[in-house]
């Protein structure tokens, strides 16, 4: 019998056995029948370094994060013509504000001339 690892296995024909209670001193392999012992470990403990899992947000990161205003903007561009200022190019976001089986209510905002309004959504497949 092997322990690999986390992962224990017969000696006789190398299948993967079942993990047991570590009371149970012995393991019946189900492909061959052949007693092993328990060999599992009670615990397992794994660490990893935190370089170990590189990432440009975790460099970014301090202890102390700042948001700005443009960080936090959740709109979306589109383009629809604003009917306030005629600006070819709106932002949007949606939004389910009944039923689910209802249409989302889609809120449009100018940024030239600071006009919001609520349309609906149109040509959506």
């Amino acid at each position: 019998m092997a322990l690999v690892g986390s992962l224990l296995f017969c000696t006789d024909c190398g299948n993967l056995l079942d993990r047991q209670p570590p009371a149970e001193p012995k393991i019946i392999c189900a492909t061959c029948n052949s007693l092993n012992k328990n060999r599992w470990p009670s615990t397992t403990v794994t660490t990893s370094k935190p370089s170990a899992f590189p990432s440009s947000l975790r460099q970014k990161r301090g202890d102390i994060q700042t948001v700005n205003a443009e960080d936090i903007q959740t709109w979306a561009t589109t383009q629809t013509t604003c009917p306030n200022c005629d600006n070819p190019e709106t932002l949007f976001k949606e939004q389910q504000l009944r039923s689910a089986d209802e249409g989302t209510t889609v809120f449009y905002y100018c940024e030239k001339c600071k006009h919001r309004y609520v349309g609906a959504v149109v040509g959506r497949f």
